[in-house]
C-alpha cells in the first residue's frame, strides 16, 4: 500500500515539473519573441484571431510605400478573375493558390525559369521523354511560400496548370505566365501593433468584387507576410 502511495506521489512530482517546464519554455519563447507574443500562440496551437481584433494604431495613405507592397502581395494570387477564396493559414493559401503563387514566380522570372540551361538540363535528365521549357525548382517554390506566406514547411503536388516533377524537384507548365489583368483598389490600410490589415476590392473594368480583408503579419526586419484573406 505504501509502495502505492509513493508510487503516485512519484507522478504527481514528475508531472509538476513538467508543467514547470513547460511554462518556463512559454516564458522564455515569449522574452525572445518579444512584441510578436501571437507567434508564441500560433507555436502552440492557441487562437491567433487576436490578429483581426487588434486596435488600429495608424491609418496608412493608399499611395503609401507600405500600401504599394500589400499591392504587390495581393497581385501575387490574381490574375484575370476579380474573385479570391479566404485563407487562414499556410497550408490553406498554398493549397488554394498554388497555380498562382508559381505564375507570379514566373511572370516575374520569366527569362531564368524559361532559359536557365543547366535548370531545364537537370530536369530534362530526370524526365528524358519529357520535352520541358519551363521549370521552377521546389526550393524557389519554398522560399517565396516562407517569405510571402510564413509557415514552417511545403507541400508539393499538382495544379492546374502546373505540374511537380518529383524526381526533379521542380514544377514545370506548357503555359505561358498570365499576366495580372485586374486592379486593387484600397479602401483602407491600417497599422496595428503586429499587424497591416487592409481591405480592398478587385476590379477588371467590368466587374468589381466584393470587399475583402487582408491580414499581414509584420516581421522585425521591415517585411511582412500574408496571415489571412477574409471575404
Amino acid at each position: 500500500m505504501r509502495r502505492n502511495c509513493y508510487g503516485r506521489r512519484r507522478r504527481w512530482r514528475t508531472g509538476t515539473l513538467i508543467l514547470l517546464i513547460l511554462l518556463a519554455t512559454v516564458f522564455l519563447v515569449s522574452c525572445v519573441a518579444g512584441t510578436n507574443v501571437f507567434w508564441v500562440k500560433g507555436l502552440f496551437g492557441w487562437d491567433v484571431d487576436d490578429y483581426a481584433a487588434e486596435t488600429t494604431e495608424r491609418v496608412l495613405q493608399a499611395d503609401s510605400e507600405v500600401a504599394d507592397e500589400l499591392c504587390d502581395m495581393v497581385e501575387m494570387l490574381v490574375t484575370d478573375s476579380v474573385h479570391l477564396e479566404s485563407f487562414r493559414t499556410t497550408s490553406q493559401a498554398v493549397k488554394l493558390y498554388r497555380d498562382a503563387i508559381l505564375n507570379d514566380m514566373l511572370r516575374s522570372n520569366y527569362a531564368h525559369y524559361t532559359g536557365n540551361g543547366r535548370l531545364i538540363a537537370e530536369a530534362q535528365g530526370a524526365y528524358p521523354h519529357t520535352v520541358l521549357s519551363t521549370v521552377i525548382p521546389t526550393s524557389d517554390f519554398e522560399n517565396t511560400v516562407y517569405r510571402y506566406f510564413g509557415g514552417t514547411s511545403v507541400d508539393h503536388q499538382n495544379g492546374d496548370a502546373f505540374a511537380y516533377l518529383n524526381r526533379a524537384d521542380a514544377y514545370t507548365s506548357v503555359v505561358q505566365a498570365r499576366a495580372c489583368g485586374v486592379d486593387v483598389v484600397i479602401a483602407s490600410v491600417e497599422e496595428t501593433e503586429n499587424t497591416y490589415r487592409m481591405r480592398f476590392a478587385l476590379s477588371d473594368g467590368e466587374e468589381t468584387s466584393e470587399e475583402y480583408t487582408a491580414i499581414f503579419v509584420k516581421r522585425e526586419d521591415g517585411s511582412c507576410y500574408w496571415k489571412a484573406l477574409q471575404i
